[in-house]
């Protein structure tokens, strides 16, 4: 499952998911538990919750990518170290890096059902 398991992961973080919620139950399960430590603090997300961060997501930004470095699977979980870049509505010609994350991602029945995320603003 390994290589399956990361497939998804890389599908995931290379989706359009963040601006086209028509991608999202393609990867989220609906029991999805996220543990975020942000720069911001602490939170966590529940499939819902996290939806609507999806949703405020797509109202802000033209696009959003996620640049992966490492890709680490073993059976059915996998370890992402990503940068995110957006373009936002108001100047969509520039692309900017907002994040750097190191996100351990759980899978089950093909999706994603728990994540625990660490990330900080991008230093670039």
């Amino acid at each position: 499952m390994s290589a399956a398991a990361k497939k998804i992961v890389k599908g995931f973080l290379d989706s359009d998911v963040f601006v086209n919620l028509e991608e999202f139950d393609n990867y989220i399960h609906k029991d999805l538990r996220m543990h975020w430590h942000a720069s911001s603090g602490y939170r966590e997300f529940n499939y819902d919750d996290y939806y609507r961060l999806c949703q405020s997501t797509a109202s802000s930004y033209e696009s959003m990518r996620s640049e992966v470095t490492h890709l680490i699977g073993d059976k059915k979980e996998v370890v992402a170290r990503f940068t995110v870049y957006v373009r936002t509505n108001e100047n969509p010609r520039e692309e900017i890096p907002v994040g750097d994350f190191i996100s351990i991602f759980k899978l089950e029945n093909n999706q994603i059902i728990e994540v625990y995320q660490s990330s900080h603003l991008s230093q670039d």
